[in-house]
């Protein structure tokens, strides 16, 4: 003979089944407030927004390299510094360990150091060579080597993961040359509408117009035109750069520092030059590279 009747056996199972929904719900809310809290967001639901980086004009400052330094020993001839210049070298992972109380022990008081190289690769040593600048005094600024093998808004994500806005760094910069892995060559009108997507991101997240350097065989297969308002970062073996208003000058790619083996790139760069240069103005937003036409 049965406990229940069926009557009672299908109540039964209605009450369980609002029981067992109204449990589901419950927990349901709880995980999602759990993993509201995780991700940060407010007590409204919505994702908590991040302040815009804005931009200091007078957080970037830059030391001055002595008279009697032995930085000066890499400029050409009898070539010396003007009252806005100062010496700097730009290294990578290929430098191998650098002591970097020895670079400023040497008078050089700016370092570009290489973040990223087109999409998927972060410079191994640039954390490591950002710190151990920092730590010795040095302004540092990141660079990013451009490859024609992938898209520039992708290039620009790494990069800026690599290295997020900062104002007391000097304002990112970009390299334009052919040496590396890709040996892509698409028309100019392409290749310039990928450097464009890459300087318009990072330009808006840094609030810093980007300093340009590009290879003469570079400038030679392209044509590309001038960068316009944006610092120029220009090599010139024997003498100062023709272009009167130029930002950074590479002076040689074999230059001797203590603390580094091996030849390095050897930079002056002027600081007010780079900061005026690199400055957007209110209501400017980034420009597009082709502008400079």
């Amino acid at each position: 003979m049965p406990r229940f009747t069926p009557e009672q056996v299908r109540r039964r199972q209605l009450v369980a089944g609002v029981l067992a929904l109204t449990l589901l719900l419950v927990l349901g809310g709880c995980t999602a407030a759990l993993i509201g809290a995780i991700r940060g967001d407010d007590a409204g639901g919505g994702a908590a927004q991040r302040e815009p980086f804005q931009a200091d004009d007078d957080a970037l400052t830059v030391a001055t390299t002595p008279t009697d330094a032995a930085a000066l020993e890499n400029l050409p001839g009898d070539i010396a510094l003007g009252a806005d210049e100062t010496m700097g070298v730009d290294v990578s992972a290929h430098q191998g360990e650098i002591d970097w109380a020895k670079v400023s022990a040497d008078g050089f008081t700016v370092a570009y150091i290489k973040a990223t190289e087109g999409t998927g690769y972060t410079d191994a040593a640039f954390q490591q060579n950002w710190d151990g600048a920092r730590a010795a005094g040095l302004t540092t600024g990141a660079y990013h080597y451009f490859t024609l093998c992938s898209s520039g808004a992708e290039q620009a994500e790494d990069f800026l993961a690599a290295a997020p806005p900062d104002d007391s760094a000097l304002p990112p910069a970009l390299d334009l040359e052919f040496d590396g892995a890709c040996e892509d060559r698409p028309d100019g009108a392409d290749a310039q509408t990928e450097i464009d997507a890459f300087t318009a991101a990072v330009e808006k997240a840094w609030g810093r117009r980007l300093v340009i350097y590009s290879s003469s065989d570079w400038r030679q297969h392209y044509g590309l035109p001038v960068t316009g308002p944006r610092p120029d970062w220009l090599y010139s073996e024997r003498a100062r750069p023709v272009q009167a208003d130029w930002a950074v000058w590479q002076v040689r790619f074999d230059g001797a520092v203590s603390g580094i083996s091996g030849g390095v790139d050897i930079d002056v760069v002027r600081a007010e030059q780079v900061r005026r240069d690199a400055e957007i103005a209110e209501g400017d937003g980034a420009i597009s590279h082709a502008e400079g036409r």
